[in-house]
């Protein structure tokens, strides 16, 4: 699978790895180069727009809705028709609303329970909620990034 990954810090740089070590062909980009490029096994992007480019999957893991916006706005426009957008980062209802509405895509509000050790550990709880498609088999594999998936009910996602 191919996966582009977006924030590549304490949380997203283990991610990212698992990703890679999972088999995945992993495209990271941050906005720090230098912690994308400490990351064994992926590609390092210059933009989020490149990270993107054919990518199957989008997985953003940065500090907060406002940089995830941000961050969107950039690569939403490179982003394939069939992508799905994981969104892990802990952002809040209010922004997670915006996010959906800017989409474009199939979108997964996935926030993730742990810290760096479990993250680096693979061993993350994935709170997972989006539409029924978003289930497919193109979804990522959540175990490469934890121990325990749970899916919630679609709401407005």
């Amino acid at each position: 699978m191919t996966i582009a990954f977006l924030g590549t810090g304490i949380m997203g740089a283990p991610m990212a790895r698992n990703l890679a070590q999972a088999g995945n062909d992993v495209a990271a980009w941050n906005r720090t180069r230098e912690k994308a490029e400490a990351i064994d096994g992926v590609q390092v992007a210059d933009s989020p727009a490149e990270a993107v480019r054919g990518a199957e999957v989008v997985v953003t893991m940065l500090s907060d809705g406002a940089a995830v916006e941000e961050v969107w706005e950039q690569a939403a426009e490179a982003v394939g028709d069939g992508a799905i957008w994981w969104q892990c980062s802990t952002v809040g209802i209010e922004a997670t609303e915006r996010l959906l509405a800017a989409a474009g895509v199939t979108y997964v509000d996935a926030p993730v329970l742990g810290t760096k050790q479990p993250a680096e550990e693979a061993k993350l709880t994935v709170l997972a909620s989006g539409r029924s498609r978003s289930s497919t088999p193109s979804a990522p594999r959540p175990c490469a990034w934890g121990r325990r998936a749970r899916r919630r009910a679609p709401s407005s996602c």
